[in-house]
């Protein structure tokens, strides 16, 4: 039997799109361990000086933050 020509074709539906997965970030392992290690030195080096430790805190905050960034960098140049 002949086919109309005036019937629009099928449209097949797409059920399940698959999404890029996201990749896990560097950052926070790179914060908390550049943190508790400007902790240690800050510790070691002004006692127990409330400043001196929040600059230790900060500054660990602050390295964790920028190294954990370049790491995140290397690793997508290797993966891709």
């Amino acid at each position: 039997m002949p086919q109309s020509r005036k019937r629009k074709s099928q449209k097949h539906h797409i059920d399940y799109i698959p999404h890029k997965k996201q990749k896990k970030s560097a950052v926070p392992v790179a914060i908390v361990f550049c943190t508790i290690l400007a902790f240690g030195i800050a510790w070691f080096a002004a006692g127990s000086s409330v400043v001196g430790l929040i600059i230790g805190l900060v500054s660990g905050v602050v390295i964790g933050y920028f190294t954990g960034k370049q790491m995140d960098i290397a690793f997508s140049k290797k993966n891709n």
